[in-house]
Protein backbone atom coordinates (compact mmCIF):
# COMPACT_ATOMS: atom_id res chain seq x y z
CA UNK A 1 0.00 0.00 0.00
CA UNK A 2 1.29 3.44 -0.88
CA UNK A 3 2.03 5.74 2.06
CA UNK A 4 2.03 9.57 2.03
CA UNK A 5 2.15 12.51 4.37
CA UNK A 6 -0.49 15.17 3.72
CA UNK A 7 -0.74 18.61 5.23
CA UNK A 8 -3.72 20.68 6.39
CA UNK A 9 -3.99 22.44 3.03
CA UNK A 10 -5.07 19.12 1.52
CA UNK A 11 -7.37 18.03 4.36
CA UNK A 12 -9.25 21.35 4.39
CA UNK A 13 -10.24 20.77 0.77
CA UNK A 14 -12.27 17.77 1.96
CA UNK A 15 -14.59 20.14 3.85
CA UNK A 16 -14.54 23.39 1.85
CA UNK A 17 -16.47 22.96 -1.38
CA UNK A 18 -15.13 26.16 -2.97
CA UNK A 19 -11.48 25.06 -2.88
CA UNK A 20 -9.44 24.66 -6.06
CA UNK A 21 -8.20 21.08 -6.55
CA UNK A 22 -10.88 19.90 -4.14
CA UNK A 23 -11.65 16.83 -6.24
CA UNK A 24 -7.99 15.80 -6.26
CA UNK A 25 -7.95 16.02 -2.46
CA UNK A 26 -11.17 14.00 -2.29
CA UNK A 27 -9.59 11.38 -4.55
CA UNK A 28 -6.82 10.94 -1.96
CA UNK A 29 -9.44 10.56 0.75
CA UNK A 30 -11.33 7.97 -1.32
CA UNK A 31 -8.11 6.00 -1.84
CA UNK A 32 -7.49 6.12 1.92
CA UNK A 33 -11.02 4.94 2.72
CA UNK A 34 -10.70 2.06 0.24
CA UNK A 35 -7.36 0.96 1.79
CA UNK A 36 -5.36 1.88 -1.30
CA UNK A 37 -3.45 4.64 0.47
CA UNK A 38 -2.11 5.08 3.99
CA UNK A 39 -2.04 8.69 5.20
CA UNK A 40 0.33 10.07 7.83
CA UNK A 41 0.63 13.53 9.38
CA UNK A 42 2.13 15.20 12.42
CA UNK A 43 -0.25 15.39 15.37
CA UNK A 44 -0.52 19.15 14.82
CA UNK A 45 -2.75 18.39 11.81
CA UNK A 46 -5.80 18.27 14.08
CA UNK A 47 -5.17 21.80 15.33
CA UNK A 48 -4.45 23.15 11.87
CA UNK A 49 -7.64 21.65 10.46
CA UNK A 50 -9.76 23.04 13.31
CA UNK A 51 -8.15 26.46 12.95
CA UNK A 52 -8.61 26.42 9.17
CA UNK A 53 -12.30 25.58 9.56
CA UNK A 54 -12.79 28.36 12.12
CA UNK A 55 -11.17 30.88 9.80
CA UNK A 56 -13.31 29.62 6.90
CA UNK A 57 -16.43 30.07 9.03
CA UNK A 58 -15.44 33.64 9.91
CA UNK A 59 -15.08 34.33 6.18
CA UNK A 60 -18.50 32.87 5.45
CA UNK A 61 -17.18 29.82 3.60
CA UNK A 62 -18.68 27.22 5.94
CA UNK A 63 -21.56 27.30 8.40
CA UNK A 64 -20.70 27.00 12.09
CA UNK A 65 -22.74 23.83 12.57
CA UNK A 66 -20.78 22.22 9.75
CA UNK A 67 -17.50 22.78 11.60
CA UNK A 68 -18.41 20.31 14.34
CA UNK A 69 -19.55 17.75 11.77
CA UNK A 70 -16.34 18.21 9.80
CA UNK A 71 -14.14 17.86 12.88
CA UNK A 72 -16.02 14.78 14.04
CA UNK A 73 -15.72 13.25 10.58
CA UNK A 74 -12.02 14.08 10.45
CA UNK A 75 -11.35 12.51 13.86
CA UNK A 76 -13.29 9.38 12.86
CA UNK A 77 -10.97 8.88 9.88
CA UNK A 78 -8.23 7.84 12.30
CA UNK A 79 -5.40 9.12 10.14
CA UNK A 80 -1.95 8.08 11.39
CA UNK A 81 -1.03 11.14 13.45
CA UNK A 82 2.53 11.09 14.73
CA UNK A 83 3.97 12.83 17.74
CA UNK A 84 7.10 14.73 16.75
CA UNK A 85 9.00 14.58 20.01
CA UNK A 86 11.81 12.61 18.34
CA UNK A 87 11.86 14.75 15.18
CA UNK A 88 12.61 18.19 16.62
CA UNK A 89 16.18 18.26 15.20
CA UNK A 90 14.76 17.73 11.69
CA UNK A 91 12.01 20.30 12.29
CA UNK A 92 14.62 22.85 13.29
CA UNK A 93 16.80 21.93 10.31
CA UNK A 94 14.02 22.38 7.75
CA UNK A 95 12.82 25.57 9.44
CA UNK A 96 16.27 27.07 9.20
CA UNK A 97 17.25 25.88 5.71
CA UNK A 98 13.98 26.87 4.01
CA UNK A 99 12.82 29.62 6.39
CA UNK A 100 9.63 27.69 7.12
CA UNK A 101 7.31 27.75 10.08
CA UNK A 102 7.74 24.89 12.51
CA UNK A 103 4.34 23.69 11.26
CA UNK A 104 5.43 23.28 7.64
CA UNK A 105 8.82 21.91 8.70
CA UNK A 106 7.03 19.26 10.79
CA UNK A 107 5.39 17.79 7.71
CA UNK A 108 8.76 17.69 5.94
CA UNK A 109 10.44 16.09 8.94
CA UNK A 110 7.82 13.35 9.12
CA UNK A 111 7.97 12.63 5.37
CA UNK A 112 11.77 12.48 5.61
CA UNK A 113 11.67 10.18 8.64
CA UNK A 114 9.15 7.83 7.00
CA UNK A 115 10.89 7.99 3.61
CA UNK A 116 7.64 8.88 1.84
CA UNK A 117 6.18 11.71 -0.22
CA UNK A 118 4.49 14.78 1.21
CA UNK A 119 1.49 16.13 -0.68
CA UNK A 120 0.59 19.80 -0.20
CA UNK A 121 -1.80 22.30 -1.74
CA UNK A 122 0.09 25.25 -0.23
CA UNK A 123 1.65 26.88 -3.30
CA UNK A 124 4.08 29.04 -1.32
CA UNK A 125 5.36 26.11 0.70
CA UNK A 126 5.69 23.93 -2.39
CA UNK A 127 7.51 26.66 -4.36
CA UNK A 128 10.00 27.09 -1.53
CA UNK A 129 11.13 23.46 -1.47
CA UNK A 130 10.27 21.88 -4.84
CA UNK A 131 13.68 22.27 -6.47
CA UNK A 132 15.58 20.51 -3.71
CA UNK A 133 13.02 18.20 -2.12
CA UNK A 134 11.58 15.93 -4.79
CA UNK A 135 9.53 14.02 -2.22
CA UNK A 136 7.26 17.09 -1.88
CA UNK A 137 4.40 16.88 -4.37
CA UNK A 138 1.94 19.56 -5.47
CA UNK A 139 -1.70 18.44 -5.16
CA UNK A 140 -2.41 19.90 -8.60
CA UNK A 141 0.03 17.36 -10.09
CA UNK A 142 -1.12 14.31 -8.11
Amino acid sequence: MKRVVIDASVVLKWYLADEKYGQRALNLLERYLSNQLDIFAPSLLEYEVINGLIIAQKRGRIKEKMILEAIEGFVNLEINLRNLHFLYPKVLHYSKIYRLSAYDASYLALADEEGISLITADQGFYSTVKKELKRVKWLGNV
